[in-house]
């Protein structure tokens, strides 16, 4: 990392932001809807979290 470029903090780091959101989309689903949308929500939500640490940040450094 060189000088010019500031470490993120946390409230602007997505890796730490999109994981967080996901918790709190699977959260509210499950106090509104019932098990299975709520088990769609976090297997889909799951599947793309996933992609994004698998092949999204790549270009982020």
């Amino acid at each position: 990392m060189s000088q010019s470029q500031r470490p993120k903090s946390a409230a602007t780091n997505l890796n730490v932001i999109l994981p967080v959101l996901y918790a709190l989309i699977v959260i509210v689903v499950a106090s509104l809807a019932s098990g299975a949308v709520t088990s769609v929500v976090a297997v889909v939500g799951a599947v793309l979290l996933g992609l994004y640490f698998a092949f999204g940040r790549r270009g982020r450094g």
